[in-house]
């Protein structure tokens, strides 16, 4: 059976991905640099074109994908995967041409050749065995993902992967991150310090690293594909929302990667910008701790839920740049029309405290009981400028029931989630990595998922969850994810909030940036330029 991109990575007998493309002859990268810095040598002219991009994020782990910077590496143009996600959300080929199933654990996949890494090295089924390999034993996410019993070699471009259990959807798992193909015979030289200088194979590859200040990347001139329209680009690390904003009206950056809502009007009106905006694959939600007494309570949940305006939300906070979410998936991603929300209902929230015990028995205008004020810690983060006035409006709304929030800015949301001292904390997530609704539904919803740092446990719903990962066909693992996530909402696993657009702030002398890719990862291509 051969496979066929679609949402969701479905299976289709008979199809045949085929794409091809060469590169030219250029000077390899030098081998060596200090451990802060990394040298490449790429396009120099008299006039040499830069772009410049602020990002509230620059990596958040290593930029190794076997340590979690795949996804950095991947939205500044300088890793790529075997297969993507294309603007229609649908897998595609990418540093592969075809992936066909032999059987329910195993694929051939044929390789694109002339792809050179960013050192001169050849990519073959050698190399990208070898970093498949080296994925899977140093990164715990490419491990579980991936779930590879053995890699086989069947010609110079042909991979056979065999999986451990049915793999239905393994060209769509190929897109993680964690999977971005690495030079590992350099990995292994440079150890460490690999992070610093990573070998890849995407269209730019690294001049210089700063952490936490800027990386610097020029054109990778053996790059398999089209050339980028630009010589060099330089992410700068400005995690304040307008600070990105003052950059670019300044003109020190050319694009502000995700500007709050309230700034869009001010980027809008300025005559040498604009603002283009990707429609929304993710979820804005309240991630709750489990682990701790009040919120065990299924009652205390719902009235938590019951207590937010969301549409009031969207037009307030996000300035109408969003929808009201009723569910775990954005409706791009995962189309559920019968889902039952929890429509905005104070009277019914306050009604629910008071079944579970809380009253307001001082007259303090919060409940209590056993003598214990209904308190809750929520955590957000400035990286995602909305949440914080998302979190104090979530605050006032929890008042008006009888709850006291304490809003708690942490400048790490997952390593403050970690730590445990926490009752509800502001996420914002993309659900689409992999095009698939099993890949969010095991990293938040499944008991001991790597993202479920809430500690919820339902077994129906981690049931339902490894039905969907198991099932062939894209109807029925749609129909399987909407009833998972209808389990979800009743449960109250999370409080879904709203599906936020992704604003991009740029400059009008930028070109072909008109359609940014719904999914933020892929922002940097070939055709992005500048006047």
């Amino acid at each position: 059976m051969r496979w066929l991109t679609r949402c969701g990575a479905i299976l289709v007998p008979f199809l045949v991905l085929l794409a091809t493309a060469c590169g030219s002859a250029a000077t390899p990268a030098p081998a060596s640099t200090p451990a802060t810095t990394i040298e490449a040598r790429g396009s120099s002219t008299s006039k040499e074109i830069t772009l410049r991009v602020g990002l509230e994020f620059l990596f958040t782990q290593p930029p190794d994908p076997a340590k979690g910077g795949g996804m950095g590496l991947i939205k500044m143009g300088l890793g790529e995967t075997l297969f993507k996600q294309g603007k229609d959300l649908k897998t595609e080929p990418w540093l592969a041409t075809e992936a066909r199933q032999l059987d329910e654990k195993t694929w051939d996949i044929t390789l694109r050749q002339g792809v050179k890494f960013h050192n001169g090295a050849i990519m073959d089924a050698t190399a990208v065995k070898a970093s498949l390999e080296r994925a899977i034993a140093k990164s715990p996410t490419a491990k579980a993902r991936l779930d590879i019993a053995q890699i086989g070699l069947k010609n110079p471009f042909t991979l056979t992967i065999t999986t451990n259990n049915p793999s239905p959807i393994l060209p769509g798992l190929l897109t993680d991150p964690s999977s971005v193909i690495v030079e590992a015979t350099a990995a292994e030289a440079l150890g460490d310090a690999f992070a610093e200088r990573p070998v890849l194979t995407g269209p730019f590859k690294v001049e210089r690293y700063q952490q936490d200040k800027e990386l610097v990347a020029v054109r990778h001139v053996e790059h398999w594909g089209p050339q980028p329209s630009v010589d060099r680009a330089i992410f700068k690390y400005i995690p304040d929302n307008n600070s990105r904003v003052l950059a670019l009206q300044s003109g020190d950056i050319d694009i502000a990667s995700y500007i709050a809502p309230e700034s869009v009007p001010t980027v809008k009106n300025a005559p040498n910008l604009a603002v283009v905006s990707a429609a929304p694959v993710a979820l804005e939600f309240i991630m709750l701790n489990h682990q701790r007494e009040p919120w065990k309570d299924l009652r205390v949940r719902l009235a938590i839920s019951l207590a937010i305006d969301r549409a009031a939300l969207v037009k307030a906070v996000m300035q109408g740049q969003g929808a009201p979410a009723t569910g775990p998936f954005p409706p791009r991603m995962l189309p559920c029309n019968q889902i039952r929300e929890h429509p905005f209902n104070p009277a019914k929230a306050r009604q629910l405290l008071g079944e579970a015990g809380y009253q307001d028995k001082d007259g303090d205008g919060f409940v209590d009981k056993d003598g214990q004020t209904l308190t809750m810690t929520l955590l957000t983060y400035r990286q995602r400028p909305e949440l914080v006035p998302m979190a104090e409006a979530v605050q006032g709304s929890l008042k008006s029931i009888g709850i006291k929030v304490t809003v708690r800015l942490v400048e790490q949301i997952t390593a403050a989630l970690q730590q445990g001292d926490w009752d509800g904390g502001m996420y914002f997530n993309n659900m689409i990595t992999t095009g698939d609704p099993h890949w969010a539904l095991s990293r938040f919803f499944v008991t001991g998922g790597e993202a479920n740092h809430g500690g919820y446990s339902n077994s129906g719903v981690d049931e339902t969850s490894r039905r969907v990962g198991q099932a062939t066909d894209r109807q029925t693992r749609e129909q399987l994810a909407c009833t998972a996530s209808q389990a979800i909402v009743d449960d109250v696993a999370v409080v879904p909030l709203l599906y936020p657009n992704f604003n991009y702030g740029i400059s009008k002398r930028v070109t072909g940036f008109d359609e940014p890719h719904p999914f933020w990862q892929y922002l940097m291509h070939d055709k992005i330029g500048k006047q």
